[in-house]
């Protein structure tokens, strides 16, 4: 099984291209780059360039009015996450075109986590147990149980 987005990007790459976006995981994973609260009242619809540089852009987001007006008082954080995203500082201001965000479908929930059974309990704690940061120690084993039950992505 693959992801949407990888399946997308491919396709999705000569139109964003042209809107400006040198790669399209600022579309596929908007929501992962500025967080929920963020990705739902904003959509990124362009970056305009200055000539010549892939820095210093300004993104074109889509919100309404209400939106709009949090989201620029917000616009250092969302800046900040953006080109952490990039890797570089890729957009330098925001600016927004007052219009409601596609509706997006909510995400169906996960199904429950299963249960370690005792074997898998022990295997995990072997395989912490010569840690000797007790915090450190703790965080890895409830990692290791969150990968094992299928609860990592939550």
């Amino acid at each position: 099984m693959r992801g949407l987005a990888g399946l997308l990007a491919p396709l999705l790459s000569p139109a964003a291209r042209r809107r400006g976006f040198a790669e399209t995981t600022i579309l596929t994973e908007w929501s992962r780059v500025v967080g929920a609260g963020f990705a739902a009242r904003c959509q990124p619809v362009r970056i305009d360039h200055p000539r010549g540089g892939r820095r210093g852009g300004t993104l074109l987001l889509r919100a309404t009015g209400g939106a709009a007006l949090e989201l620029q008082h917000a616009a250092p954080q969302l800046l900040e996450r953006i080109n952490t995203h990039f890797g570089y500082p890729a957009v330098a201001r925001l600016r927004f075109i007052h219009a409601p965000p596609p509706r997006m479908r909510p995400r169906p929930p996960a199904p429950p986590a299963r249960e370690l059974s005792p074997a898998e309990r022990r295997e995990l704690a072997a395989l912490t147990g010569a840690i000797a940061e007790p915090g450190l120690r703790e965080a890895l084993l409830a990692l290791g149980e969150a990968v094992r039950t299928g609860g990592a992505d939550r």
